[in-house]
C-alpha cells in the first residue's frame, strides 16, 4: 500500500515510505514526499528504468 504525502500531495512508493518510518510506525511525511519527488526527477532525467535493464543484462553476461 502506497503512502500519500500530505505536504507534497504525492503518492510515495512503499520502499521510500519504509525508509522514513520510525519505530512507532509513523512516516516522516516531508522527507518521504521530498525523496519521492527527487527519485521521480532522477528517473526522468536519466531514464533509470532503461539503465537498470542494461545493468541487469550486463550482469547476466558477466556471471
Amino acid at each position: 500500500m502506497a503512502y500519500f504525502s500530505e505536504f507534497y500531495q504525492v503518492e510515495v512508493r512503499d520502499e521510500i515510505a519504509k525508509e522514513f518510518t520510525n519505530s512507532q510506525g509513523e512516516v516522516d511525511d516531508m522527507m518521504a514526499g521530498l525523496h519521492e519527488i527527487r527519485v521521480r526527477k532522477a528517473e526522468k532525467k536519466y531514464d533509470l528504468k532503461e539503465l537498470s535493464k542494461k545493468v541487469i543484462s550486463r550482469e547476466k553476461v558477466i556471471f
